[in-house]
């Protein structure tokens, strides 16, 4: 049906899952909070099937304790479903109604603890500290979304959306579930540009990056590498002599994972 005051949301599939940690769930607050309206637009309210809430969910892999956002929550049956899985969650919905609705189920299932429902402007929601970002919305609004999406979250965040691509951005990981295309992203570290790497003999390689999201190219001492992969903070790529390098990129440093008789111990720093 058509509804009008929404923002280009084509459903009530939307949902973030965030931060975990050990320990109990933590409270989120009120079940609904009100808040300024994002522009009006006429859309369509389409809900999200519940085996494809469900894949969703399992391809982005949420786990108790994690907070999942849901960007145009509808009937929250996303963000209700993270919570009967042990997840926090917050839904970002426009529609009076449908969030109020979605309060009163969480309410009336006991999770209005740990699930709530916010009325804002996506555009301007706080997802910084999600750990999984879900999408049921309409191609030029995830293509608007991306800078956001790739700015504010934080390494290793996943993106998981129902239907509909984000921009050219290529996807992780792609299902198809009762015939509805299901998409996975996770945000990648930003590991472009120079790095010195010191290794454990005290010998010394320049490591020049250049980063398109998660695909990266570059060389090592002047050499072309190859098979380079960035999955979240996690860098892994082959020397033309079959050296295998893996490490956690940070913000000014890369550390090699533990060292295998492949990967000698090293660690990078940043250079520019």
């Amino acid at each position: 049906m058509m509804r009008p005051g929404g923002l280009l949301l084509l459903a009530a599939a939307c949902s973030l899952s965030a931060c975990g940690g050990s320990g109990g769930l933590a409270p989120l607050g009120p079940a609904i909070v009100s808040r300024d309206p994002e522009p009006s637009y006429d859309v369509p309210y389409v809900p999200t099937p519940a085996p494809v809430v469900a894949a969703m969910l399992e391809l982005a892999a949420l786990k108790p304790g994690e907070l999942l956002v849901d960007l145009g929550s509808g009937d929250g049956r996303i963000p209700l479903a993270a919570g009967r899985a042990g997840a926090r969650a917050r839904g970002v919905e426009i529609d009076p109604a449908l969030a109020a609705r979605a309060a009163a189920q969480a309410r009336q299932e006991g999770l209005d603890g740990s699930v709530r429902f916010v009325r804002e402007d996506l555009f301007g929601s706080v997802i910084r500290d999600a750990d999984v970002v879900a999408l049921y919305l309409l191609p030029a609004i995830n293509r608007r979304l991306e800078a956001k999406l790739l700015t504010e979250l934080r390494p290793g965040t996943r993106i998981v959306s129902h239907a509909f691509l984000i921009g050219d951005w290529t996807p992780d990981e792609h299902r198809v579930v009762d015939g509805r295309n299901i998409y996975l992203w996770i945000v990648p570290a930003i590991a472009g540009g120079r790095w010195q790497i010191d290794r454990a003999d005290g010998s010394q390689l320049f490591l020049d990056l250049d980063q398109r999201r998660q695909q990266v190219t570059g060389t090592l001492a002047d050499q072309p590498i190859s098979d380079a992969s960035l999955v979240g903070r996690r860098l892994r790529f082959s020397t033309a002599a079959g050296e295998l390098f893996e490490g956690n990129v940070g913000d000014a440093d890369i550390v090699a994972v533990p060292a295998t008789s492949a990967a000698p111990a090293w660690r990078a720093r940043r250079l520019d």
